[in-house]
């Protein structure tokens, strides 16, 4: 078969045209964790703090609601709010109960992150304006590792 120009000009104008338009491959499917922290974090976990007094620590949250039972008289109610959107990941804890009655009403400045199946909490003392400046224990911070043994489904 013999082409001329113009077959080889509209042929060619084909080629092109289904390259641009007919060859595009698809985009991959991207599937987005619709889980949140406020969703992962629920349940009971089982703890001891890092650096610090010897002892495991016991906490169950519901909902915003938390209840952590310490070594000696380290017990306490309150509620949790996670803010997802800071970097690191920050919490505030609201005491509502506790032995120590100058804790009642106050609030604790907390880093927290959840990876490879454990929760590590870092806060300073209810009450202070101070924040943790990382997962490191001292200098006012407190660094407590969980493990989750009953999750909240």
């Amino acid at each position: 078969m013999k082409f001329n120009k113009r077959s080889m000009a509209v042929v060619c104008l084909v080629v092109i045209c289904a390259a641009l338009t007919g060859c595009k491959k698809d985009k991959p499917v991207v599937v987005e964790d619709t889980v949140t922290d406020a969703d992962r974090i629920q349940g009971t976990w089982q703890g001891v703090e890092l650096g610090g007094a010897e002892g495991q620590w016991a906490m169950v949250i519901e909902g915003e609601a938390i209840t952590v039972d310490g070594p000696g008289s380290q017990d306490y109610v309150g509620t949790l709010a996670l803010d997802e959107t800071t970097t690191p990941k920050s919490a505030i804890l609201t005491i509502t109960e506790c032995g120590f009655t100058d804790y009642i009403g106050a609030k604790g400045n907390n880093l927290y992150k959840i990876e490879d199946g454990k929760l590590t909490i870092a806060g300073t003392e209810p009450g202070s304006e101070t924040k943790p400046a990382s997962f490191e224990p001292g200098n006012g911070t407190r660094v407590f590792e969980f493990t989750q043994t009953e999750s909240q489904s």
